[in-house]
């Protein structure tokens, strides 16, 4: 697959990118090959991704249904104290 390197991009355009990358959780590469192919296909090609309830219950079916193997509180895990210090 050929690579494509962009020089002098202007700051303003660069932030814009950066940002709507972050809004669509893709990389700014992605991002910018979304971008292309929408200006110069005039739509927008989305990657297959699971809904947010999909992904919520693959959560609480195979991640929030583990059991907890780590039996001390959460304070000791944090390393607090029993006066609620740092150690």
């Amino acid at each position: 697959m050929p690579t494509l390197v962009l020089r002098n991009v202007p700051d303003d355009l660069y932030q814009r990118l950066k940002e709507t990358a972050a809004e669509h959780r893709r990389s700014m590469t992605q991002e910018a090959i979304v971008s292309l192919r929408t200006g110069l296909d005039g739509r927008e090609e989305l990657p297959n991704r699971p809904s947010l309830e999909e992904s919520l219950d693959w959560l609480r079916s195979e991640v929030w249904s583990l059991p907890v193997l780590d039996q001390r509180s959460d304070d000791e895990i944090l390393g607090y104290n029993a006066h609620g210090l740092f150690d």
